[in-house]
């Protein structure tokens, strides 16, 4: 999931990195808890990373990182849990590291982060909420932003990055505009919280919002288009 667009890859472009034995990492934040995922079919030959932060509702502090068996064998730098799996051998010189996951462990950390990550997964577990009931949430909202915005001033000259109608995207929409870091500002006063790169305008959806508070956001971003189109010197009272 590209964190600058919102597009999301599938397995099938992961042919074209499989190959000399290239080593494949995903990063896996802007997808975990975001979207459904389903890794089985390539566990053997990618690692993938991600975390409680964000999506999954959990904070700071709660990460994890699914290892290929028999890759990477001597990390380049890690902590000293990486040899807890090992401290029972004999030393030969060399540190001597766990054969699985635990070889790229760091050391002592706060697990108040675990503890969080897992209350959250349990709670949606009762709740019978999934990353695809999530998603389908955030595109439904996705969708009606995109009908109310139509027409707007403030994006008149913004185009949504990823196309309204690809399936491939995250719970976020991306607008690339000369203006975008105008429209962060503007939203800002209004206390609208967005996100800009150069010029690129982000603005999420999660499984916290509904479509009345999308409804309130359009009225603030068409407030926002209001106060663009005055003359210069011009007061909004009068």
């Amino acid at each position: 999931m590209f964190f600058n667009s919102g597009f999301a890859l599938d397995g099938r472009h992961l042919a074209e990195c499989d190959r000399d034995g290239a080593m494949v990492v995903i990063d896996g934040y802007h997808g975990f808890m975001a979207r459904p995922t389903d890794l089985s079919s390539i566990a053997d030959r990618v690692f993938y990373i991600a975390g409680g932060y964000k999506y999954a509702m959990a904070g700071e502090g709660a990460c994890f990182m699914h290892c290929p068996p028999g890759w990477g064998l001597r990390p380049r730098d890690t902590g000293w849990y990486a040899a807890f799996g090992n401290l029972t051998n004999a030393q030969s010189g060399q540190v001597g590291y766990s054969q699985d996951g635990w070889r790229f462990m760091g050391a002592t950390f706060d697990p108040s982060g675990l503890y969080r990550f897992n209350a959250v997964m349990r709670w949606l577990a009762d709740e019978g909420i999934t990353p695809a009931i999530i998603h389908a949430h955030a595109k439904a909202l996705q969708q009606h932003f995109l009908r109310r915005i139509s027409g707007s001033a403030l994006f008149a000259n913004a185009s949504p990055v990823v196309p309204a109608d690809e399936v491939r995207r995250g719970n976020f929409l991306t607008f690339q505009t000369p203006a975008a870091q105008a429209i962060h500002n503007d939203l800002k006063e209004l206390r609208v919280v967005t996100d800009v790169r150069g010029e690129r305008l982000r603005l999420g959806f999660g499984i916290y919002q509904t479509e009345e508070e999308v409804d309130d956001l359009v009225q603030r971003i068409d407030e926002a288009g209001a106060l663009e189109s005055l003359p210069v010197g011009t007061s909004s009272a009068a």
